[in-house]
């Protein structure tokens, strides 16, 4: 037996929605080719679970999928680009397609989220992981919302402790094997991950094409001619 294996990821050149029909065509193509059952998508407003149920679900070969969706807690705010504030939520014809489709939309507090204290003078709580969600994010934006939507699954009862499940967002999917939020540090593990954005564009504000001059300037003085290793060529998706 082999002691390893080669496995494709999938890189878009942007985060966010624009990636959505691409990341959900990975995951459940993975999905079918790693026989498993549950993808827990975590929606801010219910988009990428209604395109499953619209879309791939009615294909014979995802039938057997069963859908998770994990949202924001109730009350939840969020800036748009002009700092003005504004609540995302899941319709109300949305949540009904969903219920019809028996699919359940998990709503708690985020396990990364830290808990305010009463004084702001006050220290954070010891057990604050709020850092663990920024290190993520090394891995793009999305990346912390999937490892949370796996523990908020697990606590509720939608997916076993250590069973693997596909979870994804709008631009990232990765195949992890579960565990609840009071053993996420120890138990949480990621197998792969199946796609993800190579451009922060949103979260840093990075640019494709600016990336791409300056790497092909340090190719030109030789700086980085020898500094990737052999091996397959990423797939590369092109935003829309």
């Amino acid at each position: 037996m082999a002691n390893h294996f080669t496995a494709e990821t999938v890189y878009f050149l942007q985060e966010g929605k624009t990636n959505l029909s691409e990341c959900l065509e990975v995951a459940f193509r993975s999905a079918v080719h790693y026989k498993i059952k549950k993808l827990v998508i975590f929606t801010s407003e219910g988009l990428g679970v209604r395109k499953s149920v619209e879309e791939f679900l009615p294909l014979e070969k995802f039938r057997e999928i069963k859908i998770i969706a994990v949202t924001f807690p109730a009350g939840k705010k969020f800036k748009d680009k002009d700092n003005r504030i504004f609540a995302a939520g899941i319709s109300d014809s949305d949540r009904a397609l969903f219920q019809s489709q028996n699919i359940p939309v998990l709503r708690a507090h985020l396990p990364f989220d830290s808990v305010q204290a009463t004084w702001k003078h006050h220290g954070v709580l010891g057990q604050d992981l709020s850092l663990v969600g920024d290190a993520l994010c090394m891995f793009g934006g999305s990346m912390s919302l999937c490892v949370q939507a796996v523990a908020i699954a697990c606590d509720s009862g939608e997916v076993a402790e250590g069973e693997h499940v596909i979870a994804l967002t709008s631009d990232t999917a990765i195949l992890a094997q579960s565990a609840p939020t009071t053993r996420i540090l120890c138990d949480l593990v990621i197998r792969e991950i199946l796609c993800k954005p190579a451009i922060y564009s949103i979260g840093r504000g990075e640019s494709a094409s600016q990336l791409k001059m300056e790497l092909d300037t340090k190719k030109l003085d030789g700086s980085t001619a020898d500094a990737l290793p052999p091996g397959p060529a990423p797939v590369i998706v092109e935003p829309k």
